[in-house]
């Protein structure tokens, strides 16, 4: 039996290791989005001041949290996400006194109060806070009684959009959904100097409602295919049957299929079987445009006499955008077969030996005589 020898062209096990393909940018794809549904929110924060000091503060009130519905990432990539709020910010200012000592003059007296605030959303890769907002209540009677002429009530609208980061995409991936925080970063009341023989104080509530909603934006998963036309996941290259010193190449390609979907990524590339008697032109490569194919070319080593076959596995994934959980990996599978025959014995085939030429020719001989009898 011959020793086998090293194929002429690069192993199979070789060639998968040649170095990264220079990196292509992603496809310019038109992005898709879907949005959850809007979630209802309200509360409440309640900060009082009483005259003779400074302003109190309930900085940081906490106003409730919503839970919005997380990204599906069988729907694609997720790329971005943005919050959309729709509110209106309820301020309610109470400015009293209560009743005071029968002393000194009883004129008319007013006692005027303030409140001030902002609002806030805190959530991954959200800080959001609102411009400040403020409102302000009197009250006026007889300087020896009690005070209070009502509240006073005024509503500011405030609808946004509020961008999530980018490094923060991954907590908006699930099945389940994400907690967003409503706050108050600044809450303060303000009583004014006192107009009363009683105690003057300021209530300042604020109450911030309204909806919640986000919008996803993401582009469709990779589709590698052996075939630019349909996913094709397996393919067979059956190289037949050849002789020792022929050429035998093959030509194949993988492609990402069109649509707007991102780019694919080539991410490594494993062989068993008889592998040293193939060789391709495969290399790892990184975000494959959508529509896009790249052509390589199989081999087969003639140089040595058998029947072989060797499998290669391809592992590829979505290129590196967007929310690294959203993505996903592929797997292909290459077949290759090939039968190689020696040449001498093409030559045993194609030539007869000198004992059958011998045979052919008395066999020619007693025909032409068996003619000549019936003749």
């Amino acid at each position: 039996m011959r020793k086998p020898r090293t194929p002429a062209g690069r192993p199979l096990v070789r060639a998968i290791a040649v170095g990264l393909c220079t990196a292509l940018l992603p496809m310019a794809a038109q992005a898709l989005s879907v949005s959850t549904d809007e979630v209802a929110f309200s509360g409440s924060a309640l900060v009082t001041d009483a005259e003779g000091g400074t302003a109190t503060t309930n900085n940081g009130a906490s106003l409730g949290s919503t839970a919005v519905t997380q990204f599906d990432s069988s729907l694609g990539v997720l790329t971005g996400a943005t919050l959309n709020l729709e509110s209106s910010r309820q301020q309610t200012v109470s400015t009293t006194s209560t009743d005071g000592a029968n002393t000194g003059p009883n004129t008319t007296a007013t006692t005027t109060g303030s409140g001030t605030s902002t609002v806030g959303l805190s959530a991954p890769g959200v800080t959001m806070t609102s411009s400040s907002s403020s409102a302000s209540d009197s009250c006026t009677a007889n300087r020896r009684g009690a005070c209070s002429d009502g509240a006073t009530t005024a509503s500011v609208a405030l609808n946004q959009l509020v961008a999530v980061s980018a490094s923060a995409l991954d907590s908006y991936v699930g099945g389940g959904s994400v907690s967003i925080s409503q706050t108050a970063p600044t809450l303060s009341a303000t009583q004014g100097a006192g107009q009363f023989t009683g105690t003057e104080s300021t209530a300042y509530m604020l109450t911030w409602a309204g909806t919640l909603s986000a919008t996803y934006d993401y582009l469709l998963h990779a589709a590698p295919s052996f075939d630019t036309s349909g996913s094709v996941l397996s393919l067979d290259l059956d190289f037949g049957t050849v002789y020792e010193g022929d050429d035998a190449m093959l030509q194949f390609s993988l492609a990402n299929l069109a649509g707007d979907r991102v780019g694919l990524d080539l991410d490594s590339i494993s062989g068993s079987g008889d592998t040293d008697q193939f060789s391709t032109d495969l290399a790892l490569f990184m975000a494959l445009l959508a529509g896009d194919n790249f052509s390589y070319t199989a081999s087969l080593d003639t140089s040595l006499a058998g029947a072989f076959s060797a499998s290669l596995v391809l592992g590829l994934s979505d290129a590196d955008v967007g929310a690294e959980s959203s993505r996903f990996a592929y797997m292909l599978t290459i077949n290759l077969h090939g039968t190689v025959l020696e040449r001498d014995t093409l030559e045993a085939i194609s030539v007869p030996e000198p004992a059958g030429l011998a045979l052919l020719g008395a066999g020619l001989l007693v025909l032409a005589a068996v003619r000549r009898r019936r003749a």
